[in-house]
């Protein structure tokens, strides 16, 4: 066989292997397609929720590309008592499995969801019957949260914060993690009718452990204060048993007297670098020395 015969035999040999492998590709594709359209995943995030007595309702779910489902007008409740009481509500969440959910069969989901104008984005792993989860919040605005709605002041801002946790059953105590926050264009209202406190930027870390948040670096900087502070919040089964023990330091800007000096008469001595408070009792009305 001369020269050119044998570049033409190994041209026509390329090209054949190189069709087999496009076919196999395509195959795979396909495969996979089916696989990824075909993946439970309200059912898998439903029954990863169900042990810590939650449940996720939508009103319908559809593809979503590349890879994963949009479930729309989705409900989060917690099953504890003995009416479901709503937690979350997002007008869509985004799921899409791990790569272990796909090709070994663990349990495994992605979670991106829009929430108070903002996203979350979660990755639970299951394992036996407990459950690992990564976290990140981004931009979630405070006066679109209901829960502090509740609460009775107002709050404005945004808050970010990444962390983790470990679930090990639906009581808190058997629950561990960490978060740090960022918060910005914070402010609130104790009293309506009183201009709003504005806080500016907040940083802090939480740590939750044995029912118990830790909270430590919270660093306040803004137009009308700075503050810093440090304490435990410790959680009851009922949100309205928690109680709180912190200190902090606080250093009003002479925006901050001009905005709420009266408010600043009200504590038990005057604000300084040196003259810490004590925040203790229930946390929904705790008291301060």
């Amino acid at each position: 066989m001369d020269e050119k015969a044998a570049v033409t035999a190994a041209s026509g040999l390329f090209r054949g292997r190189s069709a087999v492998i496009g076919c196999v590709l395509i195959g795979v594709a396909v495969f996979a397609s089916f696989l990824i359209a075909d993946f439970p995943y309200g059912e898998t995030l439903t029954s990863i929720l169900a042990p810590y007595q939650l449940k996720l309702t939508y009103q319908a779910q559809r593809i979503s590309p590349p890879i994963g489902a949009e479930l729309t007008d989705v409900t989060l409740f917690s099953t504890a008592g003995p009416d479901d009481q709503t937690l979350l509500q997002s007008p869509a969440v985004t799921l899409a499995p791990t790569l272990a959910a796909l090709l070994l069969g663990r349990r495994g989901i992605r979670v991106s969801a829009d929430l108070y104008g903002g996203t979350v984005q979660v990755t639970l792993y299951q394992h036996a019957d407990n459950v690992d989860l990564n976290f990140t919040l981004d931009s979630l605005k405070l006066a679109e949260s209901e829960p502090l709605k509740q609460i009775g002041a107002v709050f404005d801002g945004n808050l970010s914060g990444s962390g983790t946790a470990h679930m090990n059953g639906p009581r808190i105590p058997d629950a561990s993690g960490m978060m740090a926050v960022a918060g910005d264009n914070l402010a609130i209202s104790i009293v309506r009718g009183f201009p709003a406190i504005h806080l500016g930027t907040l940083t802090g870390n939480l740590e939750l452990e044995q029912g118990a948040i830790k909270l430590t670096d919270i660093i306040v900087h803004g137009p009308d204060l700075d503050l810093k502070g440090s304490g435990t919040i410790q959680l009851g089964d009922n949100p309205d048993d928690s109680t709180i023990d912190a200190t902090f330091y606080l250093v009003p800007t002479q925006n901050g007297r001009d905005h709420f000096g009266f408010f600043l008469r009200l504590l038990p001595h005057p604000p300084g670098p040196d003259a810490p408070y004590t925040l203790q009792g229930d946390l929904r009305a705790p008291s301060i020395s």
